[in-house]
């Protein structure tokens, strides 16, 4: 391996320009920082971002960015990192008095790296290590373990809406916001975001949508499940993925989807079903919400509801998606919550409130997705859902999270507000 040719590939580069994301990162710990999240949310270009923001600060040799699947640096293992990192202080002039940023770009294919790590991170506290992963090969509950609580992770995903503004250069007032003559701009954005999602790629290169996006499921269908847990029937991986596409902020039970599979002639055990969906889970392509329970057996045998992470991958591969604009909102919300770290589940006794937000063991909030509440069925239903679960967790104040109604209601001594999705998502 050419050690000296990638060190002087890397300093005569010209590191790309990385758009804002709202992630905090504070790189002034003495914690190991990760980065995981789904493929193609941005992890790499998050890297080039803090370093383009690093060098404002700290000089640009003492900054080393290597990227491990570099075809230059196939079959790499621990060594190999010691012989760049001696190299690189060979050619560079590293000031001794500042830290030194080390961005070891997916680490996961390095053999034995989580070993090389623990021991510099243990004997060089002048360096600052920032690692990322590809969910098909290193999961955040893989570094907890490996890492054995030294490192902080940063969970990524595709772009916000917010992010999106930002992104295209959009401002804003949220206090205003409704009554400005930028709504309909931010509106027309809304619309855009609601069918084709956050992926970063997308935003720059709408004209191909559909092809990245069906891409991007084929390698998480691949690369991170069948290659990574040794899957043999693919086809009946698939055909459980595309179930699930349709029952997307639906109820689901294990066993409903083995006997839909079995009415299909596929024979697929329970077992084999749970397995397949925590494999979606663990590939940020699929997420159970489950239902809010005292007892924590309850919770477990207790129907799911499963959401995807991102619209825009859904309508890409799921035709009968698109149509059903109350079940992207719901999606959206889902998503947005899980974000912002909520720890959400729903609630159902006689009626369904869509979710419920517990913070250290107690339910601080109630939120009810309604596409467009305006029918009096459809807004009892809801309504209905919404004020059981704020009876029940003696919750004074509740949300219905809508299309485009905005407004405040007192019922019962509770403060029902209702507020539009695209002004929710930039709050």
């Amino acid at each position: 391996m050419d050690y000296k040719k990638i060190i002087v590939q890397w300093k005569e580069v010209s590191i790309p320009n990385a758009l804002h994301r709202n992630i905090k990162i504070n790189l002034n710990t003495d914690f190991i920082s990760t980065i995981t999240g789904p493929r193609r949310s941005g992890k790499t270009y998050l890297c080039f971002y803090l370093i383009k923001k690093l060098l404002k600060n700290v000089s640009k040799e003492n900054i080393l960015y290597i990227n491990f699947e570099d075809e230059k640096l196939l079959e790499s293992n621990a060594s190999d990192i010691d012989s760049l990192l001696n190299t690189y202080y060979e050619l560079s002039d590293v000031n001794s008095k500042q830290k030194f940023y080390l961005f070891l770009d997916e680490i996961q294919v390095v053999k034995n790296w989580d070993v090389w790590i623990r021991r510099i991170h243990e004997t060089k506290k002048n360096i600052k290590l920032i690692l990322t992963g590809s969910s098909s090969k290193l999961l955040s509950k893989e570094i907890s373990t490996k890492l054995r609580g030294r490192a902080i992770n940063i969970e990524i995903l595709p772009l916000s809406f917010k992010e999106i503004l930002d992104w295209k250069h959009v401002s804003y007032n949220i206090k205003t916001i409704e009554h400005s003559k930028d709504r309909f701009k931010i509106k027309k954005l809304f619309t855009n975001y609601l069918a084709n999602g956050g992926y970063p790629a997308i935003i720059l290169n709408a004209e191909q949508k559909n092809t990245i996006l069906q891409n991007y499921y084929e390698s998480v269908i691949f690369k991170d499940i069948v290659e990574r847990y040794h899957i043999k029937e693919v086809k009946k991986l698939k055909i459980i993925a595309m179930l699930l596409f349709e029952s997307l902020s639906k109820n689901i039970s294990y066993n409903k989807i083995a006997n839909k599979l079995k009415s299909l002639g596929f024979d697929v055990s329970k077992n084999t079903i749970i397995n397949y969906i925590s494999y979606f889970e663990d590939a940020y392509l699929f997420f159970q919400n489950l239902k809010y329970e005292y007892s924590l057996t309850k919770q477990i045998g207790a129907i799911k509801k499963i959401y995807c992470i991102d619209n825009g991958l859904v309508n890409a591969v799921s035709f009968k998606f698109s149509d059903d604009v109350g079940r992207a909102f719901e999606n959206i919300v889902y998503i947005e919550l899980k974000r912002r770290k909520k720890e959400v589940y729903y609630c159902k006794s006689k009626y369904e409130c869509d979710f419920i937000i517990n913070e250290k063991n107690k339910i601080v909030n109630a939120v009810q997705v309604c596409y467009k509440p305006y029918d009096k069925k459809t807004r009892e239903r809801e309504l209905n859902g919404l004020l059981e679960a704020m009876n029940k967790f003696k919750l004074k104040k509740g949300l219905i999270i809508t299309e485009n109604e905005s407004r405040i209601e007192k019922l019962d001594r509770k403060e029902i507000t209702y507020t539009p999705l695209w002004k929710w998502l930039l709050e």
